[in-house]
């Protein structure tokens, strides 16, 4: 962790317990590293948009935007960021929430150093954890063979599929052209990069329709790397012939009425 720095953004509508805390952070020696400080959600999440920070640090209750609505809009499109919530409210439904938009940590205010910095080392160790993962894919300095080169893409299509992929930016992340990528990963894997990413996608869709009846289907879009639930319905429709709502009650029903 020496050499590395994590770029955080702290929120807290009350400028001198928002110093207090960066005064704390700053003395704790963390590879630590400030990107931005917002008196407000908006303010927050603008500082986000722009930084793309590894860490917030939020206050729960703010005006304009609370600290709920930050954590919300970072567990939708930002997840891998982590969150500390900061709350003067020891309210156990805030908590709750917070749980459920995966939140790292939930301190009670006033925070004292050590709260500060136990919380920070959890935090610092599981990033450092992930960091460490994120190099398997660092393949530019990497004497691969074409073969590896296909597995481990592979690897990183199972692994991120319900996430947006780019192409572009997996080439990028490889180091080498999309062309090429594609041209090894047909001639190992069978097919193209983008048939195979499709296929996980639709075999988990299918998954999803056939076991979870209740769950809404642009949700299942959502889940499987679909954002707009009509283009999702589009390629499944491709893909089996069959509208998301058609295949569901086929084969959604027929699967119920087998438990039985």
């Amino acid at each position: 962790m020496e050499n590395t720095k994590y770029h955080y953004v702290i929120a807290e509508d009350e400028s001198l317990i928002r110093r207090n805390i960066i005064k704390k952070l700053e003395s704790l020696n963390l590879p630590l590293q400030k990107a931005g400080e917002a008196a407000n959600g908006e303010e927050a999440i603008q500082l986000i948009e722009k930084y793309c920070p590894q860490l917030v640090i939020t206050d729960i209750r703010m005006p304009l935007c609370d600290g709920l609505e930050v954590v919300k809009y970072l567990y939708n499109n930002y997840p891998s960021t982590k969150v500390i919530i900061l709350s003067g409210y020891d309210d156990f439904s805030y908590a709750q929430k917070a749980i459920q938009y995966s939140v790292e940590d939930y301190l009670l205010k006033p925070v004292s150093r050590d709260t500060l910095s136990e919380s920070l080392q959890k935090i610092l160790i599981k990033m450092e954890n992930e960091s460490d993962k994120l190099n398997v894919y660092n393949t530019k300095d990497a004497a691969l063979s074409p073969e590896a080169l296909s597995q481990l893409v592979q690897k990183y299509l199972l692994e991120n599929y319900q996430q947006e992929i780019s192409f572009q930016e997996l080439g990028e992340k490889f180091g080498f052209t999309p062309e090429y990528l594609g041209k090894i990963f047909k001639k190992y894997a069978g097919e193209t990069p983008s048939k195979y990413l499709t296929k996980l996608r639709m075999n988990e869709a299918k998954r999803l329709l056939i076991n979870e009846l209740d769950m809404e289907i642009q949700k299942i879009g959502e889940l499987v790397g679909y954002k707009d639930g009509f283009y999702f319905s589009r390629v499944f429709k491709s893909y089996t012939g069959m509208q998301p709502s058609e295949f569901r009650l086929q084969n959604g029903l027929a699967a119920s009425h087998g438990n039985r």
